[in-house]
């Protein structure tokens, strides 16, 4: 039982079935074209598959390990990372990028244990604003932007 339900196992269950959900809510959609190349949703489709199936590699090297993480340690810091993710997730569309990724950043940073304060500022802001620099300002793949302004 101890092989099945450590902390690895149970976050790689967790990232196969947000990949398996995400990958479901492609189709049926009204822009999601049948052609492959032609539909807006073939390069997320291209990447969620290999989300999938390099978390079918990493779970089963998990459960096969058995041994290699250790019972959960608190499922308070779970439940909270899982919160700040479903509040990102759906604040993300109103809010831009920029804003919601740096308050995830410093939530869900000191909950995996990381918790010297510039270390955890610099790469909250740091990692969200390269991202933001590369796709926006650079190649013209625009992530969702906030609504004070049009630079992040």
């Amino acid at each position: 039982m101890h092989r099945i339900a450590n902390e690895r196992v149970i976050v790689q269950l967790a990232l196969l079935i947000a990949a398996a959900a995400l990958y479901a809510s492609t189709y049926g959609q009204s822009f999601s074209a049948s052609d492959l190349a032609q539909s807006p949703m073939f390069f997320p489709r291209i990447i969620l598959m290999l989300w999938m199936g390099l978390n079918v590699i990493s779970l089963a090297q998990a459960v096969t390990e058995g041994g290699g993480g250790g019972p959960i340690a608190s499922w308070t810091r779970i439940g909270a990372v899982i919160v700040a993710a479903l509040i990102y997730t759906n604040v993300i569309g109103s809010e831009g990028f920029f804003i919601p990724s740096v308050l995830f950043a410093l939530i869900s940073l000191p909950a995996f244990g990381i918790r010297n304060p510039i270390l955890v500022v610099l790469f909250a802001v740091a990692v969200p604003g390269a991202l933001v620099l590369l796709f926006n300002h650079s190649l013209g793949m625009p992530l969702p932007t906030s609504r004070f302004t049009y630079l992040f």
